[in-house]
């Protein structure tokens, strides 16, 4: 889905909040996500080896499947954590594919992925400002930036937009307080983001540790 071009309007109609409120705000969404219990994230990303597409379910307080796709190597890995313990799986995400236990190491790794994402004390959030209300999909969400250097123009042919410096703006429904959409993008290239997620909210999610072979 391509994004809209931010800015053309949002700065012109900016609400007149000051940073710290527009911190609080984000404070507060955050702490909604938090709250919800459950959340996915979709996630496509341009890294070193090129495109990525991840899915990762957050179970609190201490769960978490992850499925990561390589584009150029389209045999998914799928790891589990519950608890202390993860598992991984390469290729086959069938009921017959094999997990095996993951290294000490990588668990620590996932364990602090899950407290990085859902642990973040509210006062920790850093700055964030208000871009007023953007249309994403044919819904009004919400827009922020974070960073320290307030809001950036983000109109076309804008000369002081550092063309460098990435933009990281977070899209909160007004109506549940929630996120539903993160990106982390250069100004002059809003519609190819380096960095996408799709927050969604399953009243249903399950993760469990799954049966390895010989255990």
């Amino acid at each position: 889905m391509m994004l809209p071009v931010l800015g053309v309007t949002a700065l012109g109609t900016m609400p007149a909040h000051a940073a710290g409120e527009c911190s609080k705000e984000m404070a507060a969404a955050l702490e909604n996500q938090r709250k919800s219990g459950a959340f996915r994230m979709d996630v496509f990303m341009i890294s070193e080896q090129g495109p990525v597409k991840m899915t990762v379910d957050y179970l609190l307080p201490d769960r978490l499947r992850q499925v990561v796709t390589m584009v150029l190597d389209p045999k998914p890995v799928e790891t589990v954590l519950v608890g202390s313990k993860a598992w991984s799986r390469q290729g086959e995400t069938g009921p017959e594919a094999a997990w095996s236990p993951v290294s000490e190491e990588i668990t620590r790794d996932l364990i602090d992925q899950v407290q990085q994402t859902v642990g973040e004390k509210p006062e920790d959030v850093g700055r964030w400002d208000c871009l007023g209300k953007l249309t994403i999909g044919g819904t009004e969400l919400n827009a922020y930036q974070g960073g320290e250097t307030g809001p950036v123009d983000l109109s076309p042919g804008a000369k002081q937009a550092p063309k460098n410096e990435g933009v990281r703006i977070i899209y909160v429904d007004p109506t549940t307080g929630l996120p539903v959409r993160s990106i982390f993008a250069r100004p002059d290239k809003m519609d190819r983001p380096i960095f996408k997620a799709d927050y969604t909210y399953p009243k249903d999610m399950k993760i469990e540790a799954p049966t390895v072979p010989g255990k």
